[in-house]
């Protein structure tokens, strides 16, 4: 083998583990919805806390150490899992369209979790909310 040859080789097999790598980073383990939502939520959130003031207005949401996203919605309080079911990544809740949205991909929900455009295959896990006076109660 000459040093052309070798060198015609060695390129071809740089190029090929490139692409290797390259296609196997948009490989997603999780693209068929296995990220799990957080199970048996049940939570009560004081709406007079600085850390939840905004979700005194439409538009504002809030995390919560369990995995869940609070929202003030058009319609209301909702509540999700926070990571988005494509790839985990953190969703935030989108006032202007109403819904929940993966910044990371582009994968937008419904305020009860449901898929509206892709590449996120299942649903958000939902969770019941209800408010008494100022408290918001979350529960699974």
């Amino acid at each position: 083998m000459d040093r052309k040859e070798f060198l015609s080789i060695l390129g071809y097999g740089a190029a090929a583990c490139a692409c290797g790598a390259a296609f196997g980073a948009c490989t997603n383990p999780n693209a068929g919805g296995n990220i799990m939502a957080p199970a048996n939520v049940d939570f009560t959130l004081d709406l007079t806390a600085a850390a939840n003031a905004s979700l005194r207005n439409v538009g504002g949401y809030v995390y919560n150490n369990v995995g869940v996203i609070v929202a003030h919605a058009q319609s209301g309080y909702v509540a999700a899992s926070y990571a988005c079911t494509h790839q985990g990544s953190t969703v935030v809740f989108d006032a202007s369209t109403n819904s929940f949205f993966c910044p990371a991909h582009g994968s937008r929900f419904s305020p009860a979790g449901a898929v509206i455009t892709g590449p996120a295959g299942s649903p958000l896990g939902s969770y019941k909310t209800t408010l008494t006076g100022n408290s918001l109660h979350v529960y699974s």
